[in-house]
């Protein structure tokens, strides 16, 4: 990250963060080269509190500038812990995403250290993810983050990659 770069803060969600994580997400969505109407299974973003908060989950967005709460929100990523397809001593992590003009800057990397720090917090031994195969820099954030490939599957035109780690 580079010193003279806010250094931003790593927090839990909010409410008041509604509208700016939906923004960020859809922002990011095109930003990777995908339409935000056409991603499955994303009304999980629209009820952070019930979907990830409300169930044993996290939710972290990173903010910078601003004082108290009125910063921008430019970094975010949720752990859920509970679902039919999140395996015993596991917790999956989604809605990771940067704004573009924040991207390298270890954002990503701070909310993604601290949903695992959240899931070893809650007894886990390993996270997964899965991301679109075309969003090549998430595919190269995750392994370089020690994610391994462990499984693919398509959904209408996305070729899904699954990645996980375990927590030690």
């Amino acid at each position: 990250m580079d010193p003279d770069t806010d250094p931003g803060r790593l927090r839990r969600y909010e409410p008041r963060d509604r509208d700016a994580v939906w923004s960020l997400h859809r922002t990011a969505l095109r930003d990777a080269g995908s339409n935000p109407e056409d991603v499955p299974d994303n009304d999980d973003i629209r009820a952070i509190e019930a979907n990830y908060l409300d169930t044993g989950g996290e939710f972290l967005v990173v903010e910078v500038g601003g004082q108290d709460g009125d910063g921008e929100v430019v970094a975010m990523g949720g752990l859920a812990v509970e679902g039919e397809e999140i395996p015993d001593g596991a917790g999956e992590l989604l809605r990771i995403a940067v704004h573009i003009d924040h991207q390298r800057e270890g954002y990503g990397g701070r909310v993604v250290a601290g949903l695992e720090d959240a899931a070893r917090e809650r007894g886990l031994d390993r996270v997964f993810l899965w991301t679109a195969q075309r969003q090549r820099s998430a595919v190269r954030f995750y392994r370089s983050r020690g994610y391994e490939g462990t499984d693919h599957r398509t959904e209408g035109e996305y070729e899904l990659l699954r990645f996980e780690k375990a927590l030690g």
